[in-house]
Parts: C-alpha cells; structure tokens; sequence
C-alpha cells in the first residue's frame, strides 16, 4: 500500500489487536436435475461476479473450496457437509437494560451458533492515549423450565471497527425453545469508552447428511475475511439433461437417417426439446396430468430441426436461430410458462382434439383453399390493425453473457416507416431466454415485418365441408370480391387438361398465371394455365385429382391470392364453422434472417485496455498510529498487468505520490486542509490512462449552507447540503425540540432530542400545519460545526392529504376488508370435510312429496404424528322444491407443526325464487410460526336475480416475525339487476408491521347519522350525506380552515358590544377593538371621532 508524507507529535493510539478468521459453508440449490454441469470447471462458480478460478486454471479468488452434485436419483451427499445451517439475521445492540430474545421452532435443531461481537472496542485517557478493554456477554437457553446458562462471550482487546466471534451451544431436546442473549459489561457512558455489543445472526443448525435427489447441488467453503458481507453466487453451468431425439447430436446440432420416435438423454439448449421435456415430464412438468394424451413429437421434431439451423450471427460467423438458455425460477401457470417458451421459437402451443401441439410462424404451403363458393354467403370480413398498434421501432431487452449475464438493449427500426409516419413509435419486449444479440435483432426484426406487412385479419363461416385445417395451418383465400376480379371458386368438369369453371375469369393471351387445385396426394397443387376462354381454362398438364365442384383458385403475374393463417375455429348454434385468421407473409423469414450487420466490434478481445478510474472517493479511517485517510476506486475490468499511479495534490502543486495494484491507496500524516487525490491506470509498458479526481478536505467540517426542507404528509425531510469544500466522512447531526424552538444554542443538546447522523433525515409521526424546529450540524472524525437552524411543516394540503389517507388505508388488511364485495355463500359441510359418501341417514321419513330427516356423522382418526375427529350434524326437511336444512360441522386435526379447529353452521331455507341464509364459520389454526383465529356469521336474502348480504367477521393473526393484525368487520353488499354495490360497511383493526403499531376505525355509507337521545327523543346532532359533514353544534380549539362559508355572524369569544373583541355578520357589519391598519383604507361614508392626524393629509373634496 501507499504510503503519504508529513507527520507530527501526536498521541498513543493502539494498532487492532483482533483477529478472527470465518468460513462460510452454504449450500446452494442450483437447479431440478440432472444437469449436464458447469462451464469450463472451476470457471463456472462465481463470487460476485468473479470466476473462482480464470480459463486457464489460476486462482482469482483464494480460500474457496467447491463440491457440486448434478442432481441424479441415487446422488451422493456432498462431502465435508455433515449438517446443515439456517442463518437468521439479527443484527441488533445489545444493552445491559435489554436482553434480547428468540424463539426457535425447527424440531430437527441440534446446535446453535451464535455470531456476537463489537461495534469497535478501545478505551482512551484525556490525553488521547489508547488501551485495550474487556466486553463479556451471557447466552442463555429457555425450553419451558426456565432460563439455564448456556456460554459466556469474553472479548478483551482493541478493535476500531466491527468484530464479531462465533459461539456454538447445544440445543436443548425440548423444542421450541428461546435463547437470549444479554450484556454483562456496563454500557459506555462515555465517548472515551467504545465497547458497543452487538448480536448479529444466529445459525440453527442440523447435523445429518442429505443426498438431494433430483436436485443439483454446490456447496462452497468460503473465507469470509475477503468479504464484508456474505458473497453473492452465481454459477454457469450447462443445465438440465432431457429427452432428445435418438438420432440428434446436440454439440454439432446435426440429425442423421431417419428418426424412429425414440429419444435418448442429453443436454441441450433447442427450445423446442425443452418444451417437450415440460410437457411430459411427470416431477416437474404437466406429463402428469397429460397422461396418455400425450404431444405431437413429430410437429416438435420439424420445429427443432428449424431452431438448429445455421445462420447469420451479424458478425461475420453462424450460430442457431433459436436457442434457449434460462433459469425458470418461480412458479407460474403451465400456461403462461409454455406460452413464453414457444414464443422463442415463434410458435403456439395448442390442442388439436388429440393431443397437445404446437405451430410455428414460418413459411409454409397452404392446406385449403378458401373461394367466394365454399363459405357461408360468399362473404369474407376483413377488418386491419390501428396504425397506433403498428411499431416503426423495437426496443428488445436480452441477456449478454460478455456483459457478466446483465440485462442489455438491442434498438431496431425501420427507418423508411419513421420517416413516412413522421414520429418513432417503440415498442418494448423481452426475449424470453436469449442470450444472443444475433437471436434478440432478429426478434425485434421479426416483429417489426409482422406489423408492418401483416396488417389484416380475416373471418368467415363454413359448413362442414370447409373442416379441413386446424389452428395453426395456412389457408389460401381466394376473394373475387378482394380482388374485384374471378380468382376462385368450383370446377364444373374436368375433360382432360380441360377444365370448365362456374364463372368467367379476365385473361388476356399474354397472361400467365397458375390454376390451384386439391391433387391425389392431398396437398393443394398448381399447374401452369395455358389459356382460358371465358369460363374454360386449358392447363399445360393434366390435373390429377380434380373433381367435379371441387375448389380451385387462380393466379398471375399481375394478381394472386392472399395466404391467411388459421388463429381459431369455433362451432355456432347452427352448426357452422367460425374462422378467425390472420395474413401470412411467407417473406418475412428472407428479410429477417439475412438482414442482420453489426460493425464496430474489433476482431480480438486480446487487446490491454488501460480501465477508467470510477466511483473514486475517500473516507477517514482510525486504524494506525496516526489518523489516517483511504481513498477507493472501481474499475470496469480487471487487468493483472495494470497498476495505479496516485497523486496527491495542494494549491496545485504535488505533494506526494505512490504506486498500488490494489483499488485504495492510504494516506497519513497529513497536516489539516484542502487537497485533490488523482489516480490513473498504468500499464507495464507506462502508458497511462485518463486521470480522475477527488477533492479531500482534511479538519472540522464546515456548517451546512442551507438546508432543504420538504413537506410530506405527516413528515418533514431536511437535506443539509454544504457548498464549500467538503471535508472527507462529513455526516450531519439531527436535534428535534418539537413545536418549542430553543433562543439559547448553548441548550440544544440539553433540551432537544437528537435524532441521529445521516446525510439526510425525515422525521414522521407531526402533525399536519405545525410548526417544528430542527437543529442541523456538520460532524466528523476530526471535530463538529456550530448548529444551524431550521424550521418546517408537514404539508397542510387537506385534499392531498385525505388522498394519501384514503389510498393507504385501502391497502391496509382494515381498508381490505371495509372495502370487500360480498358473494353468496355456497358453502356445506360435505365441501368442509370432503366426506359427502360417508354421511349416513339415522332418521328419515317420507310421505308422497314430502320429507323429512337428521344425519349424523363421528369420524376418529390417530396415527403417530395426526390425531384428527370430526362430527357432522344435518337436520332437513322438504315438500316438493321447498327446502329447509339446518347444517352443524366440527372439526378437530393435531400435526406435530400445526393445531388445527373449526366450526360450522348453515341455516337455509329455499321456497321457489325465495332463498334465506344464516351461515356461520369459525376456525383457528396453530403452526410453528403463526396464530390464526376467525369468527364470521354471514346472513343473506335472495329473491330471484336480487340479492341481500351482510357479514360480520372477526379476524386475528401473529407471525414469528412479529407482524400481526387483529380486525372486527362488518360488511354489507347488495346485488341488484344483476350489478353488485358495496352498500355499507365499518371496520375495526390494529395491526403490527416491522414493529410499528398502526390502528384504524373505518366505515363506508352514504349517509352516515350521529344521534343524542334526550327526552325520549332522538336529537340529531352531526350527519354525513355525499361526502360532506353537517354539524349542529361545535368546538374546535386549534384548527386551519382554507375557505369557509359563515351563514350567520362569526365573532370573538369575548366580545362585548362596543367594549372588546370583534364581530363579522352576514350583513357586512364589521366591529373591532383597536384596529391597526397600515395598508390602504377606502370609505365612502362614516364618521371619525377623536382622530389625530400625525403627518401630512391630502383633502381632495371640501372640508366642513
């Protein structure tokens, strides 16, 4: 490390005396196996970005050790792994006045380490001199029978920064169980005494060894001295091993003969054999619930076979044009998951009656052809895309391995369309799974051609003769009416290569063009035409297979048909056929795959490319024998043959400099003021890089400048800012001294509340429209500014704020619940319980159309880790369709993790288009981590389509975590002509959330009445009608008012007629005591008396 000059007397100050040395072990789970495994070895387990190892095998990173797995059935576990760890963060200050506890639920728990240590450690005299100082804390184990010693931590020693230790203790065999931790050592009142105690994290830990099937697995032993937190790791690997056809070889891409149906295992990135393996897969795939209907393989293998093919890259070389490589991390809809990874082959999966296939958007040749004779009235209904919804430009976001796997942009437009439609109009998506710039242009491409030569849509009707695609097929659409001539229709005869027609086509003896027709094998064929008189056209060859009043289309040089792609096909009430297409351009893939070119891009990466200085910055440090100062910078790449120079400057001149191949250099000895640090790369042959620099000021730190002060709701943020030269580490002190604002700056300290050290501070919990007082000061490691100060108010702005109000309450679980839809409740004891084919009939009598019975049901079940009962009670009657039934269910399950009751009732009651309900359900559930109780009764009318429900329900729920809410609703809705309202409602709740207590009361009316009874009498004193509040009588002691509308007199509370105070009647009538006025005064009539007038007075008029 660099070293500065300078130097002076100054006091004994202690080197750090603490070590320690921690490994983290962690095992991660990387993916479903097997996998085929990482890339290059070594080279593909990252830490932060940074390979373990480079391409050639050197250490990049030393102290890491790494085991992988692949993921198969009959794996082994990981070796020098015999438990495993669940670290909880705690991150908390252990006082002496304030133990802290925990609770541990896990039942496999066999130790516990705990991570304690100091937030720095030292003692120092009145002449600045260092020693070294002792800090002990207790940990204690609790498991029902009360509170035993378990360990003590004893530091002892001098640390200027954070320390921590490991303890590790027994767990009880009684679980759960709580462990505390607590502060022996007598808190530092002092800032000559630095022992603050902290608990970081806790580790439950399991001693067994687990194999993971089916999963792939590394475990990594990590040296934590090289990292400040815990190291981010990212793996590259080539991942799951699928089905693959048996005549495909995934490193060439190459299929060979013909392929029987059969597959073997391997990897590969082709989506189309991912999106097989999905499919059929039964662990992790839909294969379950497919079953035997299975997928069309053979459609894939003709998709696959498309992916691999080799095209233009856009630098010069080839590579697939469809690969997929991505990690499916969350789960989602089999839907939405197949449908993203069909979209990188530009296909759709869909079932065509038999089984589940896909089609892709590629040329292909036409199935059907479609005339003006072979749909229902001739008619075909075309409608074409919003020039709003054509894009001249597409933004495609893509993953690029060279950039560390960051997300990046490919930008393609068209510029022929800009310029035609005048602005750029872009649209945004994502390549799902792409990690080449080749694959995400051609996307963007892709789309770009669809919406710029695909514009219309077709539908028609058939009968059943027309059933000859599916979803997915290209049609031919042959319109006389599109095309304002003869192109399609029926065959009348066939004599030959003679074909009579049923209607006339133009052709002048010049033309050529081709006839379209349904040949023997199937597929739609074309002949040359060789002339056509009238209805009578002369082919060049015979056409094979054409019958009579069979469908043929026709077209030239100068006119063709259109070619549409089937979207849908559904069934009407008549027994036709609805075809919803869109228009195909077979082009499209010409334009696309040999359209791409990217320049710029040098032939070799092999180039040493002296990095630019970035995020340069200096922070004060307290760790030698003198107090020193670090600057630290970053680099955009890593070069082991690249240094730094390091400069040091004052009033322009250099005063020192220094070499270092590491990102920070050090500084000490420095005399007091202001400087500039400049580093450069160099590399060795001394070529050196731009220079960046830095200010750094050395000594007290200056007032702040101004502060900002920002009004939010119910807070005031304050950003001191300094526009002088800034000295390094400089922090602002934060006092409060509330609505009192302190004359005296020598009683800040005594008489406010320091709120903390930040670069900026809001403080929350004010009320609106009041004035606070805040005191702001400059600190840092060499001395604090005078206090400069402030005051502000929290926004007063009623309307926003009761916009901000509203909005939160309604995400809040009381404004959920006030704001709750009510639907009828269908529920029953059979739905309850899942035991409808149990229930049996002890008592039942009939008489013709009437009946009437009780059933009753007592099921037990015990096993060593469930105990579960459950009763059922039915009591029903019925004389024809009218019904009555009253329903009683209670249910009792036991889990080792989970306690579990529940209690339902149904009154109902159905005579024709009349229905009553009275359905009550309440549950609560224990588990090791969360309480849950609930009561809800739901009452409900219906009379035939209109509906009437109210429900009250009461909710409580707590968290390990500490976060809880306990909630009283109740709940109105009426359904009337078939539209639900929200009628009424009122809520009452409390809820804990990161430690924070918030309660609500909310309701919801349209008229909202408050009454006092008073002799006998209903006296209305306040009521709420459409948003506005009407109040007879009031108080208010302090309040802001922004418009206000007096109907009567507004007055003083002292006012006497012509002695004190003041009045304002509705009149205009104005009496004050005393007036001052110093602006103008404008008075068409009156009188003065007693009016002394002090200097000169201008009397345009007569004076009497």
């Amino acid at each position: 490390m660099g070293k500065g000059g300078g130097g002076g007397s100054t006091p004994r100050l202690l080197d750090d005396n603490l070590k320690n040395k921690q490994f983290l072990n962690v095992i991660d789970l990387v993916s479903e196996g097997p996998i085929e495994g990482p890339v290059g070895g070594m080279s593909g387990f990252l830490l932060n970005g940074t390979p373990v190892v480079d391409k050639d095998g050197n250490p990049n990173i030393h102290g890491v050790e790494v085991q992988w797995r692949a993921g198969t059935p009959t794996q082994e576990p990981l070796e020098d792994f015999p438990f495993v760890e669940k670290e909880i963060p705690v991150n908390v200050e252990v006082k002496k006045s304030t133990p802290i506890l925990r609770t541990i639920s896990d039942q496999e728990t066999d130790r516990v380490r705990f991570t304690l240590g100091v937030s720095a450690l030292f003692s120092q005299d009145d002449k600045g001199n260092q020693y070294n100082t002792t800090v002990e804390m207790l940990i204690e184990v609790n498991d029902g029978s009360g509170w035993v010693y378990a360990e003590t931590a004893k530091i002892t020693g001098k640390i200027s920064g954070q320390y921590l230790e490991s303890y590790i203790i027994d767990a009880p065999k009684k679980k759960p169980f709580q462990i505390r931790v607590s502060r022996l050592t007598d808190d530092s009142k002092s800032d000559s005494l630095k022992n603050g105690t902290v608990w970081a994290s806790y580790t439950e830990i399991t001693d067994a060894k687990f194999s993971y099937p089916n999963s792939a697995v590394v475990g990594m032993k990590i040296d934590k001295s090289q990292y400040g937190d815990t190291p981010n790791r990212t793996y590259h690997i080539k991942g799951m091993i699928i089905q693959v056809p048996d005549n495909y070889d995934p490193e060439t891409r190459a299929y060979t003969g013909i392929w029987t149906g059969r597959f073997k295992p391997a990897w590969t990135n082709n989506p189309a054999w991912v999106f097989y393996d999905l499919v059929t897969n039964e662990r992790y795939g839909i294969g379950e619930m497919i079953g035997s209907f299975g997928v069309d393989k053979f459609a894939l293998y003709a998709i696959a076979r498309y992916c691999d093919e080799l095209i233009d890259d856009g630098f010069g070389n080839k590579e697939p044009r469809f690969t997929f490589n991505a990690y499916i991390t969350s789960q989602r809809k089999a839907k939405e998951v197949l449908d993203d990874l069909a979209s990188v082959f530009r296909g759709m999966p869909l079932w065509d009656g038999q089984q589940l296939t896909c089609f892709q958007d590629r040329p292909s040749d036409p199935v059907w052809t479609y005339t003006n004779s072979n749909v229902i009235n001739g008619k075909f209904k075309y409608t074409s895309t919003a020039k709003s919804a054509r894009h001249n430009a597409i933004e495609v976001s893509w993953i690029n391995p060279s950039n560390g796997w960051g997300e990046e942009r490919e930008f393609i437009q068209d510029d022929d369309l800009i310029q035609r439609f005048g602005a750029v109009n872009v649209k945004k998506v994502t390549a799902f799974g792409c990690t080449s710039r080749g694959q995400a242009h051609r996307v963007g491409k892709w789309i770009l051609q669809t919406e710029k030569l695909e514009k219309d849509s077709v539908t028609f009707s058939t009968g059943k003769e027309g059933i000859n695609c599916i979803s997915g097929d290209i049609i031919e659409i042959a319109d006389d009416s599109f095309a304002g001539v003869k192109v399609g229709g029926r065959v009348l005869s066939v004599n030959g290569s003679t074909v009579t027609i049923d209607a006339p086509v133009d052709w002048e003896y010049d033309d050529k063009g081709t006839f379209s027709f349904l040949g023997t094998s199937g597929k739609f064929e074309k002949i040359d035409i060789q002339s056509i008189d009238s209805n009578v056209v002369t082919l060049r060859n015979i056409p094979h297979g054409l019958k009579q009043y069979g469908v043929f289309s026709v077209s030239k040089s100068a006119l063709t048909t259109r070619l549409f792609r089937v979207i849908s096909i559904s069934e009407d009430s008549d027994g036709n056929y609805l075809y919803n297409c869109i228009q195909h351009e077979p082009q499209k893939e010409r334009i696309v795959d040999d359209g791409a070119d990217f320049t710029g891009i040098p032939p070799t990466q092999n180039i040493i490319r002296i990095p630019n200085i970035e995020r340069l910055s200096v922070a004060y440090v307290d760790d030698s024998s003198q107090v020193q100062a670090r600057a630290m910078w970053m680099t955009t790449t890593i070069n082991r043959n690249i240094s730094f120079n390091v400069t040091l400057y004052r009033n322009n001149k250099v005063v020192s400099t220094g070499n270092t191949t590491d990102l920070e250099y050090y500084f000490n000895g420095l005399a007091a003021g202001d400087y500039l640090v400049g580093v450069r790369g160099r590399d060795t042959n001394g070529m050196l890089g731009n220079e960046s620099k830095v200010q750094m000021v050395i000594g007290t730190p200056n007032a702040p400048n101004s502060i900002t002060v920002e009004s939010g709701f119910f807070e005031i943020k304050l950003t001191p800012r300094i526009t002088a030269p800034h000295t390094i580490s400089t922090e602002f002190e934060f006092w409060f001294s509330g609505e009192n604002r302190i004359a005296n700056i020598n009683e800040i300290e005594s008489k406010s509340e320091f709120l903390g050290r930040a670069k900026f501070w809001t403080k929350g919990q004010l009320k609106a429209g009041h004035d606070y007082w805040f005191y702001v000061r400059s600190v840092n490691e060499y001395g604090k500014s005078h206090f400069v100060e402030v005051k502000g108010q929290a926004d007063d702005n009623t309307e926003a704020i009761l916009d901000e109000l509203s909005d939160k309450f309604l995400t809040v679980e009381a404004g959920k619940q006030l704001d709750q839809k009510l639907d009828w409740n269908t529920e029953s004891i059979a739905e309850l319980v899942n035991a409808t084919y149990q229930l049996s009939t002890d008592l039942l009598v009939r008489d013709g159309n009437a009946q009437a019975g009780i059933s009753h049901l007592q099921q037990l079940r015990v096993s060593d880790n469930e105990a579960w009962a459950q009763e059922m009670k039915r009591v029903y009657s019925a004389v024809g369709d009218n019904k009555s039934a009253i329903e009683e269910a209670q249910i009792s399950i036991t889990k080792l993790d989970e306690a579990f009751g529940q209690r339902f009732t149904a009154i109902r009651t159905e005579m024709d288009k009349a229905q009553a309900d009275i359905i009550s359900n309440s549950q609560a559930i224990s588990k090791t981590d969360k309480a849950f109780a609930e009561n809800k009764t739901q009452v409900q009318a219906k009379f035939d389509k209109q509906e009437g429900m109210i429900q009250e329900k009461m909710q409580a729920t707590f968290e390990q975590s500490g976060d809880g809410v306990v909630t009283h609703s109740i709940n109105i809705t009426i359904k009337h002509n078939g539209v639900s309202y929200n009628a009424a409602g009122q809520v009452i709740s409390a809820q804990v959330k990161n430690g924070k207590l918030e309660s609500y009361i909310g309701y919801n009316a349209n008229n909202f009445a408050w009454y006092n009874p008073v002799n006998g009498k209903m006296e209305l004193f306040m009521y709420a009608k459409n948003g506005q509040l009407f109040i007879r009588d009031l108080f208010i002691e302090d309040g802001s008012i922004t418009n206000a509308k007096i109907g009567n007199v507004i007055q003083s509370n002292n006012y006497v007629a012509g002695k004190s105070g003041w009045i304002i009647n509705k009149n205009g009538y104005v009496e004050l005591q005393n007036i001052k006025a110093r602006g103008e005064i404008e008075a068409t009539s009156g009188r003065l008396k007693n009016v002394v007038i002090e200097e000169s007075c201008d009397i345009l008029g007569k004076l009497k």
